[in-house]
């Protein structure tokens, strides 16, 4: 019989997956920029319609849901590592799709390559996941990893103006730069989980807690499962949601920004600011999360979106008011992203039933921030950056009504029962027969 590993070595494991996590977040988020940022720009010059120009991000974020789901499947059988990798490799084929589209302007191949970019970002969101198998602190883990992705998130849009002479020195539109450095990027984030994400933090927590599970329903029962447990219904709703809100705005608000003067190198600083608002907060709303709870940092969140969807409607063209907008929207994704998350994983069900929720919860998003991106154009064509924002905010209310009827039907749990869980399971991992 062998020794079962020791609590210093689980730890150990832990600190090395979220370091690798890291590395890969960094690498795939600057990627995934190019989708955010140039994708609007980019469809906009080959379709000369600023209505079409919403199109390439919902198509991205649609295909990152329906990908995430096959991911979650993968993951499933073979473990985060697996995943994850063929997830980015799906995304830098995307990349390249777009780019051959910009050389050929081919319409239908730029649409295409967006959805598989929405591999690339299905990686970037499920990692979350992966750095909370193995914590005692779920909601600082699942921040950690996010904040990680602020720092190519943020790059990436700021590299918009010097990428331009790039992308033009191959005879490309400017905006097909950032896509040139998503390839690499890609690949980079690929190679570093395929390499280093070893052993696999799903597997090992799987194995922990294979003992006490019972064997899962599969099919609709899994479903039934899944959408009788009230923190999964609150949780998919608040992601999808909150993706709502900050796709639909973000989506033309480099198109809107354009239409009214402002500089590549304006738009792109305006973005980066954006997406650090997505993501710097995590360290204090993961702590929040683990502190008070994920309802309150969810509510949290549906409160900012709405406050960004009353600044979009007085801000008019006013750049300093789109910032703010755009910054509160940035926020409250946070803030819905780190709460709904939060409470999708502290879900009473077996973790191979918690994968499949994981996929549903990116499909979740991706359909939801598909419709509001492919209806953004639309709306700020028809009625302007400020209707947009309004439409755009309203169905977070339902948020706020989801977790007030949870919160009275199943009081919320003890903040800090996460932490007993994750030391459950790396006592039960202790306890396993090797």
């Amino acid at each position: 019989m062998s020794i079962p590993p020791p609590r210093p070595f689980l730890a150990s494991l832990q600190r090395r997956t979220m370091r690798v996590l890291v590395v890969a977040q960094v690498l795939g988020a600057l990627g995934l920029a190019a989708g955010g940022t140039a994708g609007a720009l980019l469809a906009e010059h080959l379709t000369g319609h600023a209505a079409a120009a919403g199109l390439p991000l919902s198509l991205l974020v649609l295909g990152s849901g329906v990908g995430a789901v096959a991911v979650a499947r993968v993951m499933r059988d073979h473990g985060r590592r697996v995943g994850l990798t063929a997830a980015y490799l799906a995304g830098t084929l995307g990349a390249v799709l777009v780019v051959a589209a910009a050389a050929w302007r081919s319409w239908p191949l730029l649409l295409a390559g967006s959805f598989l970019l929405g591999g690339g970002n299905a990686a970037v969101m499920l990692a979350r996941y992966a750095a909370a198998d193995l914590a005692s602190h779920r909601g600082r883990s699942i921040s950690t990893v996010v904040t990680a992705a602020s720092v190519g998130a943020v790059a990436g849009p700021n590299l918009l103006g010097p990428a331009g002479p790039l992308a033009q020195a191959f005879g490309l539109p400017a905006p097909t730069g950032l896509f040139l450095l998503a390839i690499p990027a890609f690949l980079g984030a690929a190679l570093v989980l395929a390499a280093f994400l070893r052993p696999d933090p799903l597997q090992v927590a799987k194995a922990a807690a294979r003992s006490a599970e019972q064997p899962a329903a599969g099919g609709r029962g899994e479903l039934a499962v899944l959408f009788g447990d009230h923190h999964i219904r609150v949780a998919l709703l608040v992601l999808a949601l909150a993706n709502l809100a900050m796709v639909g705005v973000m989506a033309v608000a480099p198109v809107h920004l354009h239409g009214h003067g402002a500089a590549m190198g304006t738009i792109g600083l305006i973005v980066g600011a954006h997406i650090a608002a997505m993501y710097l907060p995590s360290p204090v709303t993961g702590w929040l999360a683990d502190a008070v709870g994920a309802r309150v940092v969810a509510s949290l969140g549906a409160l900012l979106l709405l406050a960004a969807g009353v600044v979009a409607a007085v801000a008019g063209s006013g750049r300093v008011g789109i910032l703010v907008a755009l910054l509160l929207l940035g926020m409250g994704w946070n803030a819905g992203l780190i709460g709904g998350s939060a409470l999708l994983h502290d879900a009473p069900v077996t973790a191979s039933l918690r994968t499949r929720a994981e996929g549903l919860g990116e499909l979740g998003m991706g359909a939801a921030a598909a419709v509001g991106g492919s209806a953004a154009g639309l709306l700020l064509a028809g009625g302007g950056f400020g209707l947009l924002g309004l439409v755009a905010a309203a169905p977070c209310l339902l948020i706020l009504a989801a977790v007030a009827i949870a919160s009275n039907r199943h009081p919320a749990s003890i903040p800090g029962a996460g932490s007993e869980r994750g030391e459950a399971t790396r006592l039960s991992v202790k306890a396993m027969p090797h």
